[in-house]
């Protein structure tokens, strides 16, 4: 009987930690332009307010990144929201600011080149009434051009 339970706990346990994250990668090789590497979300369940990360890659060869445009889905509250960036082991400070449906971080200093930032989301709602979250995500580079960077899709499961 104890093995019994024994397999059952361990069964669960092994289920969790393979459900607790959502990840996804947006890319198959080295790039020329900012591009989104992956997504995350904790947790993965429909009702709860989660943690949706992403992570953005600046590659080696491109230009340095001044600026992250966020077109927002409609559950992402920013006044209730916290959003942070990070540069591996470092917190970046940007000013954020939502204009409608857009979320612009201007870096006070451009993000150069070989680096990978993680932008986390913390307290977006999820339900099963909005279903999806879908982040589309622009960049401005240092020569001014704006570029697609790409979207980051957290599915309702």
């Amino acid at each position: 009987m104890k093995k019994i339970w024994l397999f059952i706990a361990t069964w669960g346990l092994v289920t969790t930690a393979v459900n607790i994250g959502s990840h996804a990668s947006a890319n198959s090789g080295d790039s020329t332009s900012p591009h989104i590497d992956s997504k995350f979300e904790f947790p993965s369940n429909k009702w709860a307010i989660s943690r949706q990360t992403i992570q953005v890659h600046v590659p080696r060869s491109s230009q340095a990144l001044t600026q992250l445009w966020f077109d927002i889905p409609q559950n992402f509250e920013f006044q209730d929201s916290k959003i942070e960036i990070t540069d591996e082991n470092r917190t970046i400070c940007a000013p954020i600011s939502r204009q409608g449906q857009w979320l612009l971080i201007n870096f006070s200093q451009p993000i150069a080149p070989d680096r990978k930032l993680r932008i986390e989301f913390n307290g977006v709602r999820r339900n099963m009434i909005t279903q999806l979250s879908v982040y589309y995500v622009y960049g401005k580079t240092v020569d001014g051009s704006t570029n697609y960077i790409g979207e980051a899709y957290f599915p309702t499961r």
